[in-house]
């Protein structure tokens, strides 16, 4: 075997072909158990939701059934004769057995409205109780210590008069017969006082007939043996259609959602599940069937999928040499582009337009060689600007002490001449001088730089008299951070040069330094002549570009490259102004 077949062998195109055939041939391979899977689903799907309508649609009976149980509950909370009977508020004795035939006669026709209630509890904490079962009425004593102390009568009491729903379950208040195991339907509600309605004076317990929620429970219909229950808050059975699992767990796991659809094992059968909360006890009422009887009809897809997955295996082959090809290609532009990139042409860029991977490698490559290549081109700008700067400062620094003794000498003799124009100008120089030196450092604290415009000012003062006035602001805290040295004072420079010296009258400076979030805001602020729109314009696309040529607005431009050379890119200076009215230029730089 020669080099180049050893080679061809081992391409990444020969690579790319095996593995998309083997994977297209596994992906065949579990074709069909993905298809009559998926066709199982839609089916279960389609099932659920017509299950789930009826699930809903018995809910709503349910819900009315349960709204007129507790509306049962609200007449007798808000009879008057059991008001009065539990605080015991009677004049004499006819008085208590006339109102104990008032309220024989209202619950006696309250039972005798619908005949599916079975038991009314009215357990008084006050002068009596009252029963109405099946052994007729009765006045009982107050309710019992030993009964309030009951777990169901203190949630009755913390429910504060709503009504505590508890499905079919046996009795809470035993009567010593047949009748004390069988199931009813139970529902609690707080007793309140309607003179001080916060005071509770007891509870009613009404036992319903069971048989009419179990009779349209068993009434849902999936048409697979399906079964029907009703769950509480802590997924607990509270009601079914024939009672052979209430109050026990229900096994299953469901969702806090309104409604909705599920599957699950039970029993070790795997279950299609629907449910639908009540609005009204927020119980859920469930729907349960096998699946596999719900999806006895999707067998046939099983077989269309096989003849499917004979002819994808046929077509795998040319379509796996296809996808190596295509693959192959972006690896070669991508390899000839980083081998020129190597070899140092920065500008270098890969054309071909792809919305896939490659496209994204291709996007990465050109933004990495256009960083290296603006990069390259920062640092040398920065070194010419680095360039620059020391030698203005090594020229700057040649013989500074005899410049300095020169200066302090001329403020003497001017202050010995009593020429204090000419003294206050002077010292104002002289330490504007020292600052600006500062020993050759680039940054200097805010503080310096705030005493460097000091300086400036008052040499300007005396030249321009009462042509305008400063107002400065600074923020205290703000003074030990260090800043680039020498781009404050040309922005205060040109506001008075450009700004206020042409203005007819008197006009006014505004110098504010203020943090913000760890940025510092340099504004200065003139009321002078303002600039024209378009003027404004051409300022602001040169504070754009980052190139220092050229000698126009050199000043402007060369102090925003510094910023953004020496802090990035977001930073720099932003102009705003109205001819006539004045210029306002932010510098905003963070603080470190």
């Amino acid at each position: 075997m020669n080099l180049h077949a050893h080679l061809k062998w081992r391409s990444v195109g020969y690579k790319l072909f095996i593995i998309f055939f083997v994977s297209m041939s596994i992906s065949i391979m579990i074709m069909g158990y993905l298809s009559y899977h998926k066709a199982n689903v839609i089916i279960s799907s389609k099932v659920s939701q017509v299950a789930l309508q009826t699930v809903q649609q018995a809910n709503r009976r349910l819900e009315l059934l349960l709204n007129e149980y507790a509306n049962r509950s609200l007449i007798v909370f808000s009879n008057r004769e059991i008001q009065k009977g539990i605080l015991g508020e009677y004049r004499e004795s006819y008085d208590q057995s006339y109102n104990n035939q008032q309220i024989a006669k209202f619950l006696s026709n309250l039972v005798n409205v619908k005949n599916d209630t079975l038991n009314i509890y009215i357990m008084g904490e006050g002068s009596a109780s009252y029963r109405l079962s099946s052994n007729g009425f009765a006045e009982l004593p107050m309710v019992s210590k030993d009964d309030q102390a009951q777990e169901w009568y203190k949630q009755i009491i913390a429910a504060d008069g709503q009504v505590v729903w508890y499905g079919i379950r046996p009795t809470f208040i035993k009567q010593n017969n047949n009748e004390d195991n069988k199931p009813v339907f139970v529902l609690g509600r707080a007793l309140k006082n309607f003179d001080h309605i916060n005071q509770n004076i007891g509870v009613l317990i009404m036992e319903f007939d069971p048989e009419s929620m179990q009779l349209f429970m068993s009434e849902v219909d999936f048409q697979a043996q399906g079964t029907t229950f009703i769950v509480d808050q802590n997924n607990t059975v509270v009601a079914d259609s024939n009672a052979s699992r209430l109050m026990q767990p229900s096994g299953l796991n469901l969702p806090s959602e309104q409604s909705g659809f599920l599957t699950d094992v039970v029993d070790g059968k795997e279950m299609m599940v629907v449910f639908d909360k009540s609005k009204t006890t927020d119980w859920k009422f469930v729907g349960m069937a096998p699946i596999q009887n719900l999806v006895s009809d999707s067998r046939e897809i099983g077989y269309y999928t096989v003849y499917l997955v004979i002819g994808f295996s046929v077509v795998a082959i040319g379509l796996a040499l296809v996808f190596a090809k295509y693959m192959h290609k972006p690896v070669r532009v991508l390899f000839w582009s980083m081998r020129r990139a190597r070899e140092g042409d920065f500008d270098v860029q890969i054309t071909d337009v792809r919305n896939d991977e490659f496209g994204m490698l291709f996007h990465s490559f050109n933004t990495m060689v256009t960083r290296i290549k603006n990069l390259i081109d920062e640092v040398y700008i920065q070194k010419l600007l680095k360039k620059e700067t020391q030698l203005k400062m090594m020229a700057s620094q040649i013989n500074a002490h005899f410049l300095y003794n020169t200066l302090d000498s001329i403020h003497w003799i001017s202050r010995i001449y009593k020429v204090d124009e000419i003294s206050t100008m002077i010292f104002g120089l002289s330490k504007y001088l020292r600052i600006s030196l500062s020993e050759g450092n680039d940054f200097v604290t805010v503080k310096e730089s705030a005493e460097l415009l000091e300086s400036y000012l008052s040499i300007q003062k005396v030249r321009y008299q009462d042509k305008f006035m400063v107002n400065m602001k600074m923020d205290p805290t703000i003074m030990h951070y260090r800043v680039l040295k020498f781009v404050f004072q040309p922005l205060v420079e040109n506001a008075i040069y450009h700004g206020l010296e042409n203005k007819r009258g008197s006009g006014r400076l505004d110098i504010s330094w203020r943090m913000e979030e760890q940025i510092l805001y340099f504004e200065v602020e003139d009321d002078g002549i303002g600039i024209e729109s378009e003027k404004l314009a051409e300022l602001t696309e040169v504070l754009e570009i980052d190139e220092v040529v050229g000698e126009q607005n050199f000043a402007l431009r060369n102090i925003n490259t510094q910023i953004k050379l020496a802090y990035g890119k977001e930073y720099g200076l932003f102009i705003e102004s109205t001819l006539g009215v004045g210029t306002k230029v932010t510098l905003v730089i963070p603080l470190r």
